[in-house]
């Protein structure tokens, strides 16, 4: 029999999460046993729960876990018990892109993250009545007081490093980070415009700051997340209710539109305006995921002349164990001060922590398994 543990369990699909107790069963060779301290909620735990992304019910959400290991399977040599932990993405570790150092683009990237099992289907959580609960959700299912995890999405971590900070950066802040500095690199001079200033954005607004970008813009239609978004290093802000964001974005930039974008809201007409905006030769991206059957319409012979790319980017093309690890101690330096956006809430009140996300009054939630 295994242990009873405290859950947030999503019973069916526009259902919310709700502290159920559950079962928590034996790990494998790959797996450890993490006792979690905090989890970041992050929007795709939502997008699963309300079904924009397909996911099998009952399921435990969480994908921004952090915590300490009690357990580590046999094949698992990077972490022992006692080490600091936090969880990110899960990866096959085999395919062609996990083995040139890209697993953001793992060939099983569905099947590792949102199967709602081991590749099995296998679960390590059950109902105390023995029906199965999917679990390993981003290879971890972090809204547990305690979870099996894929050993491949633990990164260790000093135990200096406070982990209702820490877990923040196993998805969105790696995301918008990483998308800045791994994949738009912006140049000395260059203008950038970042559309949603949730964590995402406003972790690439703190990115481009360490780049020598001339010109941040971030847009957003709650004018106290610009207000913050100015605070993290944003050189101008736009209010997309207040004004034509294309045309505002032209007049920013002398009518040459932005050399490099990034869309974090999955808006389908949001990314059109990014792409409205470019300049000749820019590279926009997307890194906020539209519903599924979501189409975007363009017109290539407008975009050819232009010479604009156009890219989706996944976990900021990062590997978790290399960049986390630059951004720790980029916080650590005081040069991303992403725990002045985090709010920390019981675990119980995680819908209180998801009204506020949706409301603006918080831009970066953390439930804490205390």
């Amino acid at each position: 029999m295994g242990a009873y543990v405290e859950a947030l369990v999503c019973s069916g699909v526009g259902k919310p999460f709700e502290p159920q107790t559950v079962v928590l069963g034996g790990f494998r060779d790959d797996e450890i046993v993490v006792r979690m301290v905090a989890t970041g909620i992050c929007h795709t735990d939502y997008a699963c729960a309300n079904g924009a992304i397909p996911v099998p019910f009952p399921f435990v959400g969480g994908h921004e876990g952090a915590g300490v290991v009690e357990q580590v399977g046999a094949s698992v040599s990077h972490v022992a018990p006692g080490d600091h932990v936090l969880l990110s993405f899960s990866s096959c570790g085999e395919c062609l892109r996990c083995r040139a150092g890209t697993p953001a683009y793992c060939a099983q990237m569905r099947q590792q993250n949102f199967k709602g099992s081991r590749l099995d289907g296998t679960t390590s959580f059950s109902l105390p009545a023995g029906s199965a609960v999917a679990s390993h959700f981003f290879g971890q299912s972090s809204f547990a007081a305690k979870a099996v995890v894929r050993g491949r999405s633990a990164v260790s971590v000093d135990k200096a490093l406070p982990l209702e900070v820490a877990c923040s950066f196993g998805c969105g802040v790696q995301t918008g980070a990483g998308t800045v500095l791994n994949v738009l690199k912006p140049v000395l001079g260059s203008s950038i415009a970042i559309f949603g200033a949730g964590a995402v954005g406003m972790a690439a607004i703190i990115a481009a700051g360490l780049t020598p970008v001339a010109k941040i813009i971030a847009v957003d239609v709650v004018d106290s997340k610009l207000t913050i978004a100015r605070r993290m290093g944003a050189t101008d802000v736009i209010n997309a209710n207040k004004c034509r964001v294309v045309d505002e974005i032209r007049r920013l930039t002398a009518g040459q539109g932005v050399d490099r974008a990034l869309d974090a809201t999955g808006r389908i007409s949001t990314i059109q305006s990014m792409f409205e905006c470019a300049s000749p030769g820019a590279l926009v991206v997307t890194v906020g995921a539209p519903a599924m059957g979501q189409t975007l319409e363009i017109e290539p012979a407008k975009w050819l002349e232009k010479g604009v790319s156009y890219m989706g980017v996944h976990q900021g093309s990062s590997v978790p164990s290399q960049f986390i690890t630059h951004l720790v101690n980029f916080w650590k330096a005081g040069r991303f001060p992403i725990d002045k956006l985090i709010k920390t809430y019981p675990y119980q009140d995680i819908e209180k922590a998801h009204q506020d996300l949706a409301t603006g009054s918080c831009v970066k939630a953390v439930l804490l398994w205390q």
